[in-house]
């Protein structure tokens, strides 16, 4: 877990099911890992405010990680852009 988690430093789209809570934590991007413990950031958002937070918890509390590889809209037009968009960059290679 610890190789993981520090090959993901500074990477977004991370979700981390996290023991102590029983739940996830969704869109964190890892701060730092060493031997004992991770530092994290994620943020919530209300209708009121946006929380960023920084937290740091035991590599041992962290029990799954998922990582995010691509989002592809279902929109046909918005798949279309993207599309060409990948055809353009591959054709200027």
């Amino acid at each position: 877990m610890e190789a993981k988690l520090k090959e993901l430093i500074g990477h977004s789209n991370i979700w981390l099911f996290i023991k102590s809570s029983n739940g996830w934590v969704k869109n964190v991007e890892i701060l730092d890992v060493d031997s004992e413990r991770v530092s994290f950031r994620y943020q919530q958002e209300s209708s009121a405010e946006t929380k960023v937070w920084e937290k740091t918890t035991r590599l041992d509390n962290i029990l799954e990680i998922d990582v995010k590889v691509a989002a592809i809209p279902k929109c046909e037009q918005k798949l279309g852009e993207i599309r060409n968009k990948f055809t353009r960059l591959l054709e200027q290679e």
